[in-house]
């Protein structure tokens, strides 16, 4: 999204009960790839999601608004037909968003190029 860890830091700090400073910070920086240890790994959202929740349980629980939604587009609803959404009632972009990133292959490459440029000195 190319968006200040620090956004994401702030935000889970407001949202967590048990909230750590300097734990979140460190891990917001590392997922914005300018903290002091990197990991080079990406977590593709929709493959993480059917990995920890393969039966759509959780999102159905937490998203009712996706609830009546086959398990196949449960984790990923735009790729569902528009068929499938009607029948679900679900209408993207007023019951649930519609996609931020699109082509999430795209988005990564531009953020890794954008990390090497900085890393260079080029994007100071």
């Amino acid at each position: 999204l190319s968006i200040d860890w620090r956004h994401g830091q702030l935000w889970f700090h407001d949202a967590l009960v048990d909230a750590d400073v300097p734990i979140q910070a460190m891990m917001w920086q590392n997922g914005g790839h300018s903290g002091m240890d990197q990991w080079n790994f990406v977590m593709h959202p929709v493959y993480a999601a059917k990995a920890a929740d393969p039966e759509g349980e959780y999102v159905r629980h937490w998203l009712p608004a996706l609830a009546k939604l086959p398990v196949e587009f449960i984790h990923c609803p735009w790729e569902a037909p528009a068929t499938q959404l009607a029948a679900a009632g679900v209408r993207l972009g007023r019951d649930y968003p519609k996609r931020i990133v699109v082509n999430l292959e795209r988005a990564q490459k531009r953020s890794l190029e954008a990390v090497v440029e900085m890393r260079r000195g080029e994007g100071a």
